[in-house]
This record gives C-alpha cells, sequence and structure tokens, in this order.
C-alpha cells in the first residue's frame, strides 16, 4: 500500500511540475510579426483594386495582403473597390503589396497615403 501512495504522489508531483513548466514556456512566447519599437513607425494606404467581384474576391485579396509580414492591419471593400492598409514601412514597401495583390490575379492600383 505504502508503496501505491509513493508512486501516486511521485505520479501527481510530476504533472504538476510539467503543467509549471508548460505555463511558463506559453507565458515567454513574444509576437515576433512586429518588434516594439516599430509599433509607432506605421503608414497608412489606400490601393485601388480591380477585379473583385464578389464577397469570396474581397476575402482573397484580404487574406493575401494580411499574410504578408509587415501588415498590421487591413480593410478590403468590395462596394469601393479597395484595400486600406496599415503597415510597418521598414518592413514591407508599398510595391510589394501591390504584387502580392496583383499575384493573385487582381490589379492593384497606385497606392493614396491616407491619414491616420
Amino acid at each position: 500500500m505504502k508503496s501505491l501512495i509513493m508512486k501516486l504522489s511521485f505520479s501527481f508531483a510530476l504533472i504538476i511540475s510539467l503543467a509549471f513548466v508548460s505555463c511558463a514556456q506559453n507565458n515567454s512566447k513574444q509576437d515576433t510579426s512586429a518588434p516594439k519599437s516599430q509599433t509607432a513607425n506605421t503608414e497608412k494606404i489606400k490601393i485601388p483594386i480591380d477585379g473583385m467581384v464578389c464577397s469570396a474576391c474581397q476575402s482573397s485579396v484580404r487574406k493575401t495582403i494580411k499574410s504578408l509580414n509587415g501588415v498590421k492591419e487591413v480593410e478590403v471593400s468590395l462596394e469601393n473597390r479597395n484595400a486600406i492598409i496599415v503597415f510597418y514601412p521598414n518592413l514591407i514597401k508599398t510595391e510589394e503589396i501591390q504584387q502580392a495583390v496583383n499575384k493573385g490575379g487582381f490589379t492593384a492600383g497606385k497606392p493614396q497615403q491616407v491619414k491616420q
């Protein structure tokens, strides 16, 4: 009986220690999409996009742009046929955003600065 209690106690202690280690690792992970020193250095642009005819097109353009490293926020309007993008200019250039949209089968026009 003593042996069983010892085994259960050891198993319980092992489970508790693994839980603490797991929690500590989860807390140490940080968002690497944009370093904190760059959060204040964003730009906002509006790009006209031709070729969108339905909500699936709108969703495709949004996902394409959002997947780019350095893009913080994306709003795509099917009605206005444009995308408003907040991004980190030191991580991505407007030309790269345009190229990604064009590769997706749409036509990205000339970007215009938008006041934040």
